[in-house]
């Protein structure tokens, strides 16, 4: 009985009540009519009786009973007395009978003058009103409801259809009294139903919730939900044409690389530039920027550090806004704990986040235990008992491995990066670095990129007196490198290509290295500006990209071509440069930050994302050949040293040989 409430109830109880108090005083004085007109038609017929014929006017034969003096079955029919008991009652049935007949013969309804069992009637329900509140919204109608308004009816017409014998104990008033106590039932449930139903609170009073922090993360969250579905309508094209042919397809379907999504957030990331992106491991569409310190000219009030995490759902605000006091140089998630967060910063401390806690660090290192400088690169590193510990580097070439992030108090091993094995003069050069790379899976040998332009390999666990740097490359690049980046391990790739990695560096150029060749394999000139980040994609062998100071982002394709990238794209805006990028996991997106604070999402197409087997052995094959090349290069160089070297060595003692001989010859 959808839309009815109490007051609905109640007022249909006593408009029925009203009714069957009507009818009933319709019953009586119908009665007393009928009555009335008995006698009178009782009357009408002994007048008109014919004394002579013994028959009423209308030809009605008197009815005698089987005492009477006359018998029907007697032969002298001329013979009549007067009847002694006629049925005067069955007499005025039957003229009631005929004159109904007469009187309205035409009419096909009802129009009973006497003794009618039944008596129908057209009084119809009073219509429903249906009401609208901003109250809860419930189902119109229940099961039940219907089914108890099913009986109403029927008891309703029952109990105005029965004969003047409407009393306690009849079938009307049984089903009335059933219903009523029915009625009753579901207005007790509405009365419950509207005691949990949401009331408009006072002005003030919903001022007063708003503030409250509770309320503010229950908005912050389910507000988030509502964006993340709707964003899902954006990805699906509902207009796609399947049967479409392949030389159809439109402009934006055809594009290798095509912007999706820009992620901003005000004032607080404008012109502030990004220092690092990092993809979570365990969420595909969620990754971190981290930004460096705002401008003096902004005076913001807003903390040096600060890491955004968001959502590819929720372009236009960050799913968490964390902040620390110094500004972050590079941050990173835990690989086997997703909610946490680990960064480095500028005034050396290291600073753990626990999104599931609050906003602000859960812990960090001391100022005077471990790093004095800025620390630019941090890696985590698989540990006993499937734990991770946390290696970083600074600027001044002091690295500290941190056990856990629990405990950071102190690090559990310090090293300073120096020579072994080497000249005194030597050791004595100062190593800065800003960028490392582990040599594929092997965590005990990395690379390191300094301001210098110079490459240093290095051990971390061996013993004290092999732990540092075992060996570098002078001139690697002319300016400093930016980062070092190793190819990761792929699935049907041989660990061999693992040792590859590629460097970037400010003078304009971008380097492919092996461990085992001292000179690159391969020099990319295309940029024509600082080369600000380089990055492999991590599931395409040959991929990788690079971002430039003009703003430029090149996607390059070893198995294609290894003199100009496959595609380009203008990244940032006027006048801006990329200074991070990072593949997603699948491989399909790249994030790029500018040097504005804006951070922008890219595709790229499933052809030139997706591997398929051919292009890993021809990457394999392709690489092979070149160090086989290169092997052979630098072992001639190696032999021409040697010669060099005997020759200068020769000829400074020729004299002495000559006169060696000459006198043995005497």
């Amino acid at each position: 009985m959808s839309g009815y409430t109490k007051e609905d109830m109640q007022a249909l109880l006593k408009k029925k009540e009203e009714r069957l108090a009507r009818l009933k005083r319709m019953k009586e004085e119908r009665k007393k009519r009928q009555e009335a007109r008995r006698r009178a038609m009782a009357s009408t017929v002994a007048k008109t009786e014919d004394p002579t014929t013994g028959t009423d006017v209308l030809g009605v034969a008197p009815v005698t009973t089987s005492g009477g003096t006359e018998n029907s079955n007697d032969g002298n029919a001329g013979a009549s007395t007067p009847a002694k008991s006629v049925n005067l009652t069955a007499k005025a049935s039957e003229v009631l009978k005929s004159i109904s007949h007469i009187v309205s013969p035409a009419k096909k309804e009802k129009a009973e003058l006497g003794f009618s069992s039944k008596i129908t009637h057209n009084i119809q329900p009073a219509p429903r009103v249906i009401c609208y509140d901003k109250g809860i919204q419930i189902k119109l109608e229940t099961e039940k409801e219907a089914e108890l308004k099913e009986e109403l009816e029927k008891a309703l017409k029952n109990s105005v259809g029965c004969g003047p014998d409407d009393q306690e104990g009849s079938v009307g008033f049984e089903g009335a009294t059933k219903i009523k106590t029915e009625v009753k039932s579901i207005e007790d449930e509405r009365a419950e139903e509207k005691a949990f139903q949401a009331q408009l609170l006072p002005l003030a009073e919903r001022k007063r919730i708003m503030r409250t922090e509770h309320f503010l993360d229950f908005f912050r969250s389910s507000s988030k939900v509502v964006e993340r579905a709707l964003k899902q309508n954006e990805e699906f094209d509902v207009t796609i044409d399947y049967a479409k042919k392949d030389g159809m397809m439109d402009e934006k379907e055809e594009a290798m690389v095509s912007e999706t999504s820009n992620f901003s957030y005000g004032m607080r990331t404008q012109n502030r530039p990004i220092t690092s992106i990092t993809w979570s491991p365990k969420h595909d569409s969620l990754f971190l920027v981290s930004y460096a310190a705002p401008h003096i000219e902004h005076l913001s009030m807003d903390p040096d550090g600060l890491v955004l995490v968001w959502s590819t759902h929720t372009p236009d605000r960050p799913e968490y806004v964390l902040t620390c006091q110094s500004a972050v140089l590079v941050a990173q998630f835990h690989p086997t704990k997703p909610e946490v967060i680990i960064a480095g910063t500028k005034s050396g401390q290291v600073i753990v986040w626990d999104m599931s806690v609050k906003i602000t660090p859960v812990n960090r290192t001391s100022l005077s235990q471990g790093h004095t400088h800025p620390v630019y690169a941090m890696a985590c590193v698989p540990a006993v008992n499937k734990a991770y510990s946390v290696l970083s580097v600074s600027t001044d070439g002091h690295v500290c491995i941190w056990q856990d992030i629990d405990h950071l108090e102190e690090p559990s091993t310090e090293l300073d990066m120096q020579l072994v094995g080497k000249k005194a003069d030597v050791k004595e050069r100062d190593i800065t670095t800003t960028c490392f790379g582990f040599v594929g899976r092997d965590s005990n040998s990395l690379v390191m990129g300094s301001d210098e332009g110079v490459l240093y390999k290095a051990r971390i666990y061996d013993g004290n007196a092999s732990r540092g740097i075992y060996s570098f490359i002078s001139g690697a690049h002319k300016a400093p490198i930016t980062n070092v980046g190793f190819r990761p391990p792929i699935k049907g790739l041989p660990p061999v290509m693992s040792e590859l990695y590629i460097t970037s560096s400010f003078d304009w150029t971008t380097k492919l290295w092996h461990t085992k060749t001292r000179k690159p394999l391969y020099v990319f000139e295309r940029c024509r500006d600082y080369v600000y980040d380089v990055k492999w994609s991590p599931v395409h062998p040959a991929i990788f990209a690079t971002g430039d100071g003009n703003g430029m982002l090149d996607i390059w394709n070893l198995n294609k071509d290894t003199e100009l990238p496959t595609q380009s794209v203008m990244a940032t805006e006027k006048d801006r440069s990329v200074g991070k990028l990072a593949f997603s996991n699948d491989g399909r997106k790249i994030a790029v930050g500018s040097s504005s604070g804006n951070v922008k999402l890219f595709t790229l197409n499933e052809n030139l994302a997706c591997p398929v087997k051919e292009d890993t052995d021809k990457f394999y094959e392709s690489m092979r050949a070149r160090l086989q090349v290169m092997a052979q290069l630098q072992s001639q160089q190696q032999e021409n040293e040697k010669l060099r070297h005997y020759s200068s060595k020769s000829y400074s003692n020729m004299p002495a040989n000559i006169h060696s001989l000459l006198n043995s010859d005497r």
